[in-house]
């Protein structure tokens, strides 16, 4: 098929033949333990907070709660499950050190046009431009100790669960099973992982947050469509780093001035340009890349 006719979903750049399939038990065993902790978590949730405060308070904030409750199931659920009794890879997982470059100057990039945005947003409504509050009240340390915490935490953690493993464990078993068609198996496999991303969240929901049952639907709808969002970039960068990064801000925005609901707004619009333009953006973010480099994450087209 020409580059002419070839539809969005045929330029994805996550190729399945550089990714092992691991078996059912090991993916069964996944799900069950990325359900099962945030429910353990939150119903302990005080004590958490109690053994995490002094390490909190040691490093001045630098070091969250949230950073110290994803530590022991990345190394449970990556390194335990994924890679010793699932047998993969890094590189299954879309953890490639050549990525990460290109992962950090997207990751500041976007970092960089939230704060231009919150200026603007500042200027628009006639307020002061200043610090903004979360850098006065609980210090630099513990602002950037909640970045932190997303990126070697939380969306690290959520990124490699729900995308890198389960996405493509999900299309494996898809394209072996039922159709051999990519376009298929990728929106099958697809809708699949994020309806269990969204389903994870329900503990935090209801218990972290105190919404009530019927408000639940609007909320995982919501859930649905950033983690697809979150998998789109995925599959479009063949990065998960990038997608790490958007993650990331889309939680803790981390804004320097302005409202952190206009970077929040920002890292989802960026998330989407980067989606829709990323072949271009591509060249921006390294100068130095050329038509020979291996491209061997890359889809091919059907």
């Amino acid at each position: 098929m020409s580059s002419a006719t070839t539809s969005p979903i045929d330029r994805w750049r996550v190729d399945l033949t550089g990714i092992r399939e691991t078996s059912w038990p090991v993916i069964a065993a996944i799900i069950l333990l990325a359900a099962g902790y945030p429910v353990l978590i939150w119903s302990n949730r005080k004590f958490v907070l109690t053994v995490a405060q002094p390490i909190v308070d040691t490093t001045g904030g630098l070091v969250q709660p949230t950073l110290l409750v994803y530590l022991p199931v990345i190394l449970v659920v990556i390194g335990g499950v994924m890679l010793w009794a699932g047998r993969l890879r890094l590189r299954d997982l879309s953890l490639r050190r050549d990525d990460l470059r290109t992962g950090v100057v997207v990751t500041v990039g976007v970092w960089l046009l939230m704060q231009v945005v919150g200026v603007a947003v500042l200027l628009w409504t006639g307020e002061p431009v200043q610090l903004n509050e979360t850098w006065l009240a609980g210090g630099a340390l513990a602002a950037i100790g909640a970045l932190v915490a997303q990126l070697f935490g939380n969306a690290l953690y959520e990124e490699v669960v729900f995308r890198a493993f389960l996405l493509n464990q999900f299309r494996h078993t898809i394209q072996r099973r039922l159709t051999t068609a990519a376009r298929w198996s990728v929106l099958l496999a697809l809708v699949a992982s994020q309806v269990v991303f969204a389903l994870i969240h329900v503990p935090n929901r209801l218990v972290g947050e105190g919404l009530a049952l019927e408000q639940l639907g609007p909320t995982l709808l919501l859930l649905f469509v950033w983690g697809t969002l979150l998998a789109v970039v995925y599959y479009r960068t063949g990065n998960l780093f990038v997608a790490i990064g958007v993650h990331a801000f889309m939680n803790t925005p981390t804004m320097l001035v302005g409202p952190p609901d206009a970077g929040i707004l920002t890292a989802i619009v960026l998330g989407v340009l980067i989606a829709a333009l990323w072949p271009r953006l591509e060249r921006l973010t390294d100068g130095t890349r050329s038509d020979d480099v291996d491209d061997s994450h890359q889809q091919p087209s059907n």
